[in-house]
């Protein structure tokens, strides 16, 4: 049974000395994310709770979507549908990912 709620935040996480923005007004919660990397580096070590994250989401009909500077890359919860098993409970945002990817070399450069 669902239990909806709205999530009111705007703080900032630092995380291996990287600020990550979250943000929600919403049932929506934005986590914005500085790289790429980060979010290799978040999804390695956090790969685990994954499925209860989406569970708890679900459960109170939010969803959290991940950007990378701003640019969309993934969702979980009441609003993601995985596309791939393997990867499941994320969805991953397949125009986002490769717009961040292609811009990460290009930050390095510039």
């Amino acid at each position: 049974m669902s239990r909806p709620v709205d999530v009111t935040a705007d703080l900032t996480v630092t995380v291996e000395s990287q600020p990550i923005a979250v943000e929600s007004y919403t049932d929506t919660i934005l986590v914005d994310l500085p790289s790429v990397r980060v979010g290799v580096a978040i999804l390695r070590t956090e790969a685990g709770r994954l499925r209860p994250l989406d569970r708890t989401l679900r459960e109170f009909d939010l969803t959290l979507a991940v950007l990378v500077d701003g640019t969309p890359v993934a969702r979980i919860g009441t609003d993601a549908d995985p596309q791939v098993e393997r990867f499941a409970p994320v969805e991953f945002v397949a125009p986002g990912l490769l717009r961040a990817a292609v811009a990460a070399p290009l930050r390095f450069f510039s």
